[in-house]
């Protein structure tokens, strides 16, 4: 079962609204990697001006995140599989006439088509959304093809803890993987143990350049997980890794 029509309905939502509703909405979504995105270029990319520094969002939803980085002067391409996201985005953009392109694909099949090189590439909260091995596989693959030399790959993925607490209507099964019921049992995150995760780079050939699990962080995969104690919710890893 494809998740399109899902994330695509939920995004109707606001079809109406004005852009700067959109825009308040994209920039609080974000929030939560801005700060760790900036503070990467600033410590892997000091010889790069933000000032024509070409990015490439995957995962982007709204385009907050690089809406942000578009401000400072970045040029940036949003990747979604969901239309109605990037058609949001580009009003939003468009609201402050700055320069955006959009890709409509799915970045876990090699036919997307991305055919520049980017500075810098950024996972917006998309790879632990990737279940299955050959998805992700093309995925790594994807983001080595699209990373220019010298540039950076930037992450913050939900790793796994000793003790996950699993609500009804999702389960969790010994391949890491958290299933919800949409009718039927349907895949819907990867929540690799953090050891693993970085085995995974290795293997799809990535450098890492930093890698911190933070315990402290916890990411709620759902909002029916909202009212779960954090210390049994999914932990974050942030990773920077180039080529």
């Amino acid at each position: 079962m494809s998740l399109r029509p899902y994330y695509d309905e939920s995004y109707q939502n606001f079809s109406g609204e004005s852009a700067q509703a959109l825009k308040e909405m994209a920039l609080q979504s974000g929030q939560a990697l801005s700060r760790f995105v900036r503070e990467s270029k600033d410590k892997f990319l000091t010889d790069r001006s933000w000032e024509g520094l070409k990015v490439l969002e995957l995962g982007s939803g709204q385009g907050g995140l690089s809406l942000e980085l578009a401000r400072l002067g970045a040029i940036p391409t949003l990747v979604d599989f969901s239309g109605e996201a990037l058609k949001q985005a580009r009003k939003i953009f468009g609201s402050e006439n700055l320069q955006v392109t959009t890709i409509e694909g799915d970045v876990g099949h090699p036919e997307i088509g991305i055919q520049d090189k980017f500075d810098l590439v950024i996972d917006s909260h998309l790879l632990h959304c990737l279940t299955d091995d050959p998805e992700r596989v093309s995925y790594y693959a994807l983001v080595k093809e699209s990373l220019a030399p010298g540039g950076i790959f930037v992450c913050e993925t939900m790793v796994h803890r000793k003790k996950l607490h699993i609500p009804d209507g999702f389960m969790f099964d010994q391949r890491n993987i958290l299933w919800q019921m949409f009718g039927k049992w349907t895949p819907v995150r990867r929540i690799l143990d953090s050891l693993d995760l970085e085995k995974e780079l290795a293997e799809a050939q990535l450098s890492i350049k930093s890698f911190f699990y933070y315990g402290q962080y916890s990411f709620v995969p759902h909002r029916s997980f909202m009212d779960i104690p954090p210390e049994v919710l999914p932990a974050s890893v942030r990773f920077v890794a180039s080529n």
